[in-house]
């Protein structure tokens, strides 16, 4: 119970953080770019990463659902740091598009790092709101995370479990 605590106020610690950074944005004005060239130039000018949203628009699934709701709650500060843009696997463009990133299913979220070199972050299937908050958090900087593998070590520690 005290581990979910702590959790819970990192989280609502980190929300306020960043909405107080981002307080001064005026409302609405994310924009979901369909065109991935040109958001692609707006990314590279901004020198932000991309976030991009695989998904067949005649059927929109829970990751654009939970990304729209996002973007209308409080949290949506959480949005600014990236360029966004959704891809229309409907269509041969958008079915390209996604073989080019590797896409394994749909729908699909991928980000960038800030040049638009590499993939840092890529996740098939839906995302819970704390999976959306988490992964918006943690690769806003449009960096790679530290690799977490264990690595032994000499130090004593306690598990509790």
């Amino acid at each position: 119970m005290r581990r979910q605590s702590v959790w819970c106020l990192f989280f609502v610690g980190m929300m306020t953080l960043l909405s107080d950074r981002c307080a001064g944005e005026p409302p609405g004005l994310q924009v979901w770019w369909t065109d991935y060239g040109a958001a692609y130039r707006l990314a590279e000018k901004e020198e932000k990463p991309l976030l991009v949203v695989f998904e067949a628009f005649d059927f929109p699934g829970p990751a654009l659902q939970a990304s729209l709701e996002l973007k209308q709650s409080p949290s949506s500060s959480l949005l600014s740091p990236y360029i966004l843009c959704r891809i229309d696997t409907s269509t041969k463009s958008g079915r390209d598009l996604a073989r080019q990133f590797g896409v394994p299913g749909l729908p699909s979220v991928v980000i960038t790092d800030k040049r638009l070199k590499r993939v840092i972050y890529r996740r098939p299937g839906p995302l819970s709101d704390l999976d959306w908050a988490v992964m918006l958090v943690s690769y806003r900087t449009g960096e790679s995370l530290p690799d977490r593998t264990s690595q032994p070590s000499e130090q004593r520690t306690v598990c509790y479990t």
